[in-house]
């Protein structure tokens, strides 16, 4: 039978043992995430989620945190966007907000950052979702101008004179014409053609046997995730052999395995950031590059490489905070130069683009990897 005296230490013991565990175990930490779950935009969504989840293995995460994610499904659609938004980011808990959903859909949550004062870092690549800077909301892919300059180059320097354009009718697509046309002249390019598609769009054989008809050197396609798939299926089954370049966001596994395999995108032109070149870029790129293979296990496709970065910006933040949304914010706002994946991050008080033209190449598929085109 144990003491009045042993039966007391005993229960001190037990309690110092308690107090302990909860001392070790890690708090959690928690991030809302408004992601295509369904839709046209769910599988560079789903590519994005994956390269979080990779930095989280590759660099264990937040030292002394457990990450819980938070995630509701946007049906890529800007007013369910704005309503799983609201949903999340009224929860006190959650300190943090990403936006894995098109331009369009980013777009609409902007207008609200400042409502529930989260810092939110945002996927799409339109332009005025950096400038003019939402004090709360950061993108990081570089801005539609960055990549359209980078195409223009590329087009002058093989001498290709006649361009085509197959843009989406959504805001990342339109600002990817409008920049196109603004530049075209400047790098002596004429726009030939100049169609578009919506996203959820069952044919573009309409459009499509317009741009064979105006006989362009070389064909631009803007489309992604689903509409991407559609669309190659239909130039290749019209016989098109014209260079095609399609935009970095329709380069998923999806894609991949919708038509075919690798190999049958073999050719294909896109503007894309350096960590699609892998281990070729050299440098940063290469090494980061190496640690989210390794953590995937196969080939990161593009988005899974934005989704990389997307942590390396977490886990500055957090580290150079006190992990409060006011303090979060104020640590992505001061972000200089962080090396990333697709390349070094930066933002000021006026522009919350991210990464800028220097992150981008031309890269030619050659079985699922992009190499350097000449």
């Amino acid at each position: 039978m144990i003491s009045k005296a042993g039966f007391l230490a005993l229960a001190a013991a037990t309690a110092l043992g308690i107090s302990s565990a909860s001392a070790q175990a890690p708090k959690e930490f928690k991030i809302g995430v408004v992601m295509s779950l369904s839709g046209g935009f769910v599988a560079a969504a789903k590519d994005s989620m994956d390269g979080v989840e990779g930095w989280e293995k590759a660099r264990g995460g937040l030292p002394g945190k457990k990450i819980v994610y938070e995630k509701l499904d946007d049906e890529t659609n800007p007013v369910s966007a704005v309503n799983a938004f609201r949903r999340l980011a009224g929860d006190k808990d959650i300190n943090l907000m990403y936006i894995f959903v098109n331009s369009s859909a980013a777009l609409a949550v902007k207008t609200l950052a400042s409502e529930f004062k989260i810092p939110i870092i945002a996927s799409g690549a339109a332009d005025t979702l950096g400038v003019p800077a939402e004090p709360y909301l950061f993108k990081v892919a570089p801005a539609v101008r960055d990549f359209m300059t980078a195409l223009a180059d590329f087009a002058k320097r093989k001498g290709y004179k006649r361009v085509a354009l197959l843009n989406m009718t959504d805001a990342f697509g339109q600002s990817e014409a409008k920049n196109f046309k603004e530049l075209a002249p400047k790098y002596g390019l004429e726009i030939v053609a100049a169609e578009t598609m919506g996203v959820e769009d069952t044919s573009v054989t309409a459009q499509l046997t317009k741009i064979r008809a105006a006989n362009p050197d070389m064909i631009y396609n803007g489309a992604s995730s689903r509409i991407a798939i559609l669309s190659y299926k239909q130039i290749k089954q019209m016989g098109i052999k014209t260079p095609l370049v399609v935009t970095q966001a329709a380069i998923s596994k999806a894609f991949y395995d919708a038509i075919g395999g690798t190999k049958e995108a073999d050719g294909l032109l896109v503007p894309i950031q350096l960590g699609s070149f892998g281990t070729a870029a050299g440098g940063e790129t290469a090494k980061l590059y190496s640690e989210l293979e390794k953590a995937m296990g196969r080939v990161p496709p593009y988005f899974a490489t934005f989704g990389f970065d997307v942590g390396l910006m977490t886990e500055a933040a957090v580290k150079n905070s006190d992990g409060s949304r006011e303090g979060i914010r104020n640590a992505l706002e001061s972000l200089h130069e962080l090396p990333g994946l697709n390349g070094p991050i930066s933002y000021t008080p006026q522009d919350h683009t991210g990464q800028n033209y220097k992150s981008i190449g031309i890269g030619r598929l050659e079985d699922g990897k992009a190499v350097l085109a000449q």
